[in-house]
């Protein structure tokens, strides 16, 4: 190469390697050349013994970044060595390892590189900055494969978010890190196994939560036992990752960790992910998706906390969480108690009176405003009376359920119903592995000449539709049996915490929590409440009628 005045020209060059984990590497015996990064290197270095013009400066590897982008940080700094004159010359092993991003891999190497003085070569693609230019297709050559390889890497986005839609649709679980509680299995990385300490304090959180605990009395309570908190935790078994939610030396529990952990579904069995996306391969800034768009797969893993009592801690979240004066509790009825005529809260006033203090409900909406309803003052000392002993007597009316449900466990019709659904599946098996036999058998005909490609085309579609059809088919009858099952577990789950206060006394928040849903107040005499699983008692009322008959006729 020479100057315009015609002295010799030397290059200082950046040798340019990068490789990214979709481009990857090829397997040994291939017969391809590999895309290593010394493979790279190797390459290059070969290329210049026979350009005695050019210098190798310092040598730039980004391993592990993708081409889409150019704030590689490798990149950036022979970049910044570029302008400060120290380099003059860029040479990669092809234009795919410089970047895959048809715009701005063209802005560089047509503008940025050319204005700044500096010469590119491309090995492989036999592209020289210095000769393109002056010879035939030069000005095309780098465009047209600078967008071949923009299009392999958007092919590639697109596999791989398809591949990772499927496995959350399965199920799989492909994060990074787990949530408090659990640990990735260690034969498949893909699966969530429970973590039995941390799994025990989850438990002992909805369990205080339950009790009327508010988040940051929990959290105290936490930080006061010396139990670690989340990050700590992970720390102590090894896990290191850096988050926001820390603010001191030691990261301590606090009632915003508390209240993530009350509302992650995660801990009743639902596995939800794909709750942040990229608008596309190029652009790397993440943004939330709406929550119907998220991908939930229940009974993924096993569950910490029945799904009865994660229903009841987010209807107590909902609630009022005002804390008793001088208490670490909420007071029993707390967020349960509405006005029965205007819908309004009842609130707690206290009022003093002769040396002691009187504690009545009223309504929160004649309080703001005397026009609107009536006080509906009620004493606590009667209300509490009287919703004990409404709760006394719904308690009894599930305790009769017991016996019935003890005879649905031996009912043949039960027994009937799911063995037949399991003799379905085993016939639906039977026939798909049948057609997938048939079909893989099929491929040989057609390269035994037996079969013409059309014959072959025509025969692997119906084999393909019938294969669908009997996936789809043991699918349907595998959730209808799961169905059966589920309801049964729940029916005994949610008449366990019923029969758990069976010798009630006193009314507590606990008590309360489990049981009551909604308490409307019209006035003294009348007072309405509305039951936790009221649908699990009539629905379990109605097994009892159905499935109950045969045992009666035995016992007969």
């Amino acid at each position: 190469m020479w100057k315009k005045d015609g002295d010799p020209k030397t290059y200082q060059a950046a040798i340019y390697l990068r490789l990214s984990r979709e481009d990857g590497d090829v397997p040994a015996g291939s017969g391809l050349v590999s895309d290593s990064i010394s493979n790279q290197k190797a390459l290059i270095l070969d290329f210049l013994k026979s350009h005695t013009e050019i210098e190798v400066h310092s040598v730039y590897a980004d391993d592990g970044y993708s081409g889409v982008n150019f704030d590689r940080p490798d990149f950036q700094r022979m970049l910044e060595d570029i302008r400060q004159g120290l380099i003059n010359c860029v040479v990669v092993k092809d234009l795919s390892r410089f970047g895959r991003n048809y715009i701005e891999a063209g802005r560089y190497i047509e503008k940025i590189f050319p204005m700044l003085g500096v010469r590119f070569i491309a090995v492989t693609d036999d592209y020289d900055s210095v000769t393109a230019a002056g010879g035939y297709g030069g000005d095309m050559v780098v465009p047209f494969k600078n967008l071949i390889n923009d299009a392999y890497c958007r092919d590639i986005s697109v596999k791989i978010r398809s591949h990772l839609e499927m496995k959350r649709k399965k199920g799989e679980y492909i994060g990074a890190f787990v949530v408090y509680g659990y640990l990735k299995d260690k034969k498949n990385k893909n699966r969530l196994v429970i973590d039995e300490y941390a799994a025990g304090v989850v438990r002992d959180i909805f369990a205080m939560k339950l009790r009327g605990m508010s988040q940051q009395t929990i959290a105290d309570r936490l930080n006061k036992d010396g139990i670690l908190s989340p990050m700590e935790y992970k720390k102590s078994i090894g896990i290191h990752l850096e988050t926001t939610f820390k603010k001191g030396v030691q990261a301590k529990w606090s009632c915003t960790a508390v209240l993530r952990i009350l509302k992650n579904e995660i801990y009743a069995g639902v596995l939800a992910q794909g709750k942040q996306t990229t608008p596309n391969y190029k652009i790397k800034t993440r943004v939330m998706k709406p929550e119907a768009e998220w991908v939930k797969v229940r009974n993924a893993h096993e569950l910490i906390i029945p799904k009865n009592d994660f229903d009841l801690v987010q209807e107590l979240l909902k609630q009022d969480t005002r804390i008793a004066p001088n208490r670490d509790v909420l007071f029993p009825l707390a967020g349960l108690l509405y006005c029965g005529d205007c819908g309004e809260t009842m609130v707690r006033k206290t009022v003093p009176a002769g040396g002691k203090k009187y504690v009545y409900y009223v309504c929160a909406g004649n309080k703001k405003d005397k026009t609107v309803c009536s006080p509906h003052r009620i004493a606590e000392s009667a209300l509490t009376d009287s919703v004990l002993r409404l709760l006394q007597t719904q308690i009894e009316q599930v305790l009769t359920l017991e016996a019935a449900m003890q005879a649905i466990e031996k009912a043949p019709e039960l027994k009937a119903d799911v063995a037949k659904i399991e003799e379905r599946i085993a016939r639906k098996r039977t026939e798909l592995e049948k057609a997938e036999k048939r079909k893989r058998s099929l491929y040989e005909d057609f390269k035994d000449g037996i079969l013409s490609r059309k014959e072959y085309l025509q025969i692997k579609e119906e084999y393909d539709r019938r294969i669908g059809e009997a996936e789809g088919t043991v699918t349907s009858y595998e959730r209808e049996k799961e169905m059966i099952l589920e309801k049964k577990t729940d029916m005994h789950d949610w008449i366990r915490k019923f029969k758990q206060y069976r010798n009630i006394r006193s009314l507590d928040r606990n008590a309360a929590a489990v049981m009551i849903k909604r308490i409307l107040v019209y006035t003294v005499d009348r007072i309405e409440v509305t039951y936790n699983f009221a649908d699990g008692f009539a629905e379990c009322r109605e097994y009892a009628a159905v499935y109950g008959k045969s045992d009666e006729k035995e016992a007969v």
